[in-house]
């Protein structure tokens, strides 16, 4: 977490007090002459490429934080849960009173379904930008933080999760370490992302040929997110970060995810169909920050090769698909 003078949090009166104080931070409900910075220094967004981004840590994020792109976040929680038969989380949790850290919460919609089924848990959403909404249960409160600065939280957590942090992670390893150290022993830290690259088994040379724009944006988003310094396609390696911190009983599993509805079992092709309209979504949302502000293009030219790559998706004779990365592992209790 970030030290006191940045950090904010976005406080609900209903909480317990226990919830409310557990970190040294700012409440943007609280009184005092700090008030009003504090509030302006995160409402006061930045609007680039016709989409509004967050102000604070200006430049660490790459997708946008307005109403579509909470709008595509929310629909992605719902393919998430297709995949996953609606369980919030993989990890074999035992302990479902104790404190849970969501690490880039977006919308908080992961957050508030896990607060809701487990009514006992404590559950802490963190994200850069205030988007999550004001009616919450009382046992969830949300920061305004970057989970890649240092943490001073002055109490482990049980569980840690972070999902869809694709482009959002600088230094795994720094990443891992910090979890590590804020867990309890025992306790759990779950990943899960899909990486921004796609893949069709079989006749890969007559994939290419079919779909020549989606594979160009592929290499594009590779260069893009290297320049960055927040890589977006494999994530194979965060596996090695795990076990570099020091966790334990490591599952590490890919996914394959359908990007339209070619698949012939109904449930996969749902989830390609759903896939679909959120990836469109999506590189309306990245690719006008990574091409034009990093690679140089015009929004005309990144409009033409979204077009291009919308026509090679709606053809379900090229059954292209994303990989799902996805892992948890302990800390050891000795």
């Amino acid at each position: 977490m970030a030290d006191e003078s940045t950090l904010t949090t976005i406080a609900h009166p209903e909480l317990s007090p226990e919830i409310n104080n557990d970190s040294d931070n700012a409440s943007l409900s609280s009184g005092g002459t700090d008030y009003a910075s504090l509030r302006s220094s995160v409402l006061d967004y930045e609007y680039e490429n016709g989409r509004r981004y967050q102000s604070y840590r200006k430049g660490e994020y790459l997708f946008p934080n307005d109403a579509d792109e909470q709008d595509r976040m929310d629909f992605l929680h719902h393919i998430y849960s297709m995949i996953f038969g609606g369980k919030l989380h993989l990890a074999p949790l035992e302990n479902f009173s104790g404190r849970i850290l969501d690490l880039g919460t977006g919308t908080g919609i992961w957050a508030i379904d896990f607060a809701d089924e487990h009514p006992a848990a404590e559950v802490i959403g963190n994200d850069l930008s205030p988007i999550q909404p004001g009616w919450v249960p009382p046992n969830c409160v949300f920061e305004v933080d970057d989970f890649e600065a240092d943490w001073h939280y002055t109490k482990p957590f049980d569980f840690i999760h972070g999902r869809s942090l694709a482009g959002a992670v600088k230094d795994m390893d720094r990443l891992t370490k910090q979890a590590f150290e804020n867990l309890k022993p025992g306790g759990y830290l779950e990943l899960k992302s899909i990486g921004m690259a796609t893949f069709c088994d079989g006749d890969q040379e007559g994939y290419l040929k079919k779909a020549p724009s989606t594979n160009q944006m592929c290499r594009l988003i590779h260069e893009a997110s290297s320049k960055f310094g927040k890589q977006m396609q494999d994530f194979s390696g965060w596996e090695e970060s795990l076990k570099a911190a020091g966790f334990v009983d490591i599952v590490a599993d890919v996914v394959k995810v359908p990007m339209s509805a070619w698949p012939k079992d109904p449930k996969q092709r749902d989830i390609g169909r759903f896939t679909y309209s959120v990836t469109i979504q999506g590189f309306h949302s990245l690719l006008p920050k990574l091409l034009v502000d990093i690679l140089g293009w015009t929004p005309l030219e990144v409009t033409v090769l979204i077009s291009k790559v919308k026509q090679e998706l709606a053809d379900v004779s090229i059954h292209q698909y994303f990989k799902l990365y996805s892992f948890y592992a302990r800390k050891p209790v000795t």
